[in-house]
């Protein structure tokens, strides 16, 4: 899955790497939010320090005003979500959140100088959601270009106006499907309860430095 890693810290790079954007829509969107990471991330920070801690969360609250991770949570658990309770749902979407933030939150420093090309934003005719397309590239540390096609996939929250992501694919690969496969193979095989546990033990074993930060579960 180190493919999945790697699209995953270059989809969240490409945040950082758009444009400030005139005029409202879902582009506008992604551009503020970049902005916004650039602003919190450019304070160095000590690691294990307190401001560290409280840089994290000042992120953690900046992605969560452009990324909805209760909605992809919701289309990742696909039929299972409607048997879970309120509890379990908000614990689900807490431990998605935390998992994907362990994902790329470190990766992103270091992955913020993209070049990109994007495609005019395509809005639904009912106007309820949106698809932002992009082409990003970058190099690795050893001077070696890289690319990525990446498409957005948001929705206007009907109570806010406001346009969220929910879904980015990157290649063939999408969050929300990727997620769905492994959630849902896992609930099949050994029930709901398990698949918490897992989760739980790898935002553990990645906060610990046990794992490589990765999607894969």
């Amino acid at each position: 899955m180190q493919r999945t890693h790697t699209s995953l810290v270059l989809a969240f790079g490409l945040c950082l790497a758009l444009p400030a954007l005139a005029g409202p829509g879902p582009q506008q969107v992604i551009a503020e939010g970049a902005e916004a990471v650039r602003a919190v991330l450019k304070v160095k920070t000590t690691k294990g320090s307190r401001a560290e801690t409280e840089q994290k969360n000042k992120l953690k609250q900046v992605v969560d005003g452009f990324l909805d991770y209760r909605e992809l949570s919701t289309r990742a658990l696909g039929p299972h979500w409607k048997e879970r309770s309120d509890a379990e749902r908000a614990e689900f979407v807490e431990l998605l959140r935390d998992l994907i933030e362990a994902s790329y939150t470190g990766a992103i420093r270091s992955n913020a100088d993209f070049t990109l090309t994007f495609q005019p934003e395509e809005v639904a005719e009912d106007g309820a959601t949106a698809q932002v397309s992009a082409v990003a590239a970058a190099r690795t540390k050893k001077g070696k270009p890289v690319s990525e096609d990446l498409l957005f996939h948001l929705y206007l929250v009907p109570a806010s106006r406001a346009w969220m992501i929910y879904d980015v694919e990157f290649g063939d690969i999408s969050l929300v499907r990727h997620y769905r496969g492994e959630f849902n193979r896992k609930i099949k095989k050994e029930g709901y309860p398990a698949l918490v546990a897992t989760m739980k033990k790898k935002l553990e074993e990645v906060k610990s430095g046990k794992v490589e930060k990765k999607m894969s579960l």
